[in-house]
């Protein structure tokens, strides 16, 4: 049996990309008969509490204790954050490892934080660390924040990023290139997919809907797009799923404007593919370098376009064959809204195209990526 420890500030039922695409890496080692250990906290964003250890058939989850309430008001200071997060995952990594070491054979950590305690004790206790970024961090030119970096992603075995701006900018830190590899996510295509009649079945009649899942925080054109929504036209309205500082805000402009605005709450997962196939279209307005975005895998595999901002990494995940591609402003994105409504058959195209364009991109395979970077584990 092959076992591989995972640690992360993040885990299921925190809510989020990050999280999602830890639930699909989990199962689909399991699937291929590896064990494994998942070390993280309590969720940090998510007002829900979990077990703090778990066990299923070759699956064991420890979950730290942790001050709740403080990290979106840390998260824009990577020095407050790294002094909030890291102690307990050190602490915590240190005793599970002396507990479990025999049985541990790779450690893949998820993130700075994450990567930082797992590079220091793997070094101490000679275990292979893998450090994947889900990020694009824009390291400034200088300081420590920048040599913590470079530390953290120099001593790693693999560095395993989500896009090629995310490999140039690690590689910009000075990693030895034969270390930084690309991955990409995936989607069960099975339980992602078209469901019919779907704008019937959540009780919209007729118009134009637009479906926008995500963190409520600025960083994700959350303000932007609450402003471009003013000026659609009639018969046009805007679904918000997910929770945030910005929830109350969302919250206040949906009763101001029910016509226009519905908000959903936190889906659960298995209840995004119907709102998926409801939309007309999906958005991600993200005036930050967006890391990746799962949400367009997650659309487009449920045959909606999405409007993308031209930030980060997202333009790697579609092309203006499956939506748009705009400058994330209020203009912007009303003047998409118009157009997609204008042009049925533009639309039309795009989303006969979107399932195709995901299916060929983002299946399961995509797995095989992250497990090559175990290489060196024995069989």
């Amino acid at each position: 049996m092959k076992n591989v420890l995972l640690v992360s500030i993040g885990y299921s039922p925190n809510v989020g990309g990050i999280e999602t695409h830890f639930n699909d890496l989990v199962s689909g080692l399991i699937k291929r008969k590896w064990s494994v250990t998942v070390l993280t906290y309590q969720p940090i964003t998510s007002k829900k509490r979990a077990q703090y250890r778990e066990h299923h058939s070759n699956l064991n989850i420890y979950r730290l204790p942790i001050f709740r309430g403080l990290f979106y008001r840390l998260v824009t200071n990577p020095i407050l954050e790294f002094i909030y997060l890291t102690p307990g995952l050190f602490i915590g990594l240190f005793l599970l490892l002396i507990k479990e070491r025999k049985r541990i054979q790779v450690i893949h950590s998820h993130g700075l934080i994450a990567g930082f305690v797992s590079v220091f004790w793997g070094r101490i206790f000679r275990l292979r660390v893998i450090t994947t970024t889900h990020s694009v961090y824009e390291f400034p030119r200088e300081g420590l924040y920048r040599k913590i970096a470079l530390w953290i992603f120099g001593k790693s075995d693999t560095v395993l990023c989500l896009s090629d701006q995310s490999v140039n900018e690690i590689l910009e830190l000075g990693v030895e290139k034969r270390k930084v590899k690309r991955f990409v996510y995936w989607v069960d295509s099975n339980r992602f997919h078209r469901i019919a009649n779907a704008k019937k079945k959540l009780g919209f009649q007729e118009g134009f809907l637009v479906l926008f899942v995500g963190r409520l925080v600025s960083i994700k054109g959350v303000e932007i797009l609450l402003q471009s929504l003013k000026k659609w036209p009639q018969k046009s309205k805007l679904m918000i799923a997910g929770i945030g500082p910005l929830s109350q805000k969302v919250i206040k402009f949906s009763q101001r404007h029910p016509e226009k605005l519905q908000y959903l709450g936190k889906l659960k997962q298995e209840e995004l593919p119907l709102y998926y196939s409801a939309a007309d279209a999906f958005i991600i307005p993200s005036i930050n370098e967006e890391g990746f975005g799962r949400v367009i895998i997650e659309s487009l595999m449920c045959g909606t376009p999405v409007i993308g901002a031209n930030k980060g990494a997202i333009p790697e995940a579609m092309n203006e064959s499956v939506g748009a591609l705009i400058t994330p402003s209020a203009k912007s994105i009303t003047q998409t809204v118009k157009k997609f409504i204008r042009d049925t058959d533009d639309l039309h195209n795009k989303q006969r195209k979107a399932r195709s364009f995901a299916l060929k991109r983002y299946s399961e395979k995509n797995i095989n990526m992250i497990i090559k970077a175990y290489s060196s584990v024995s069989a």
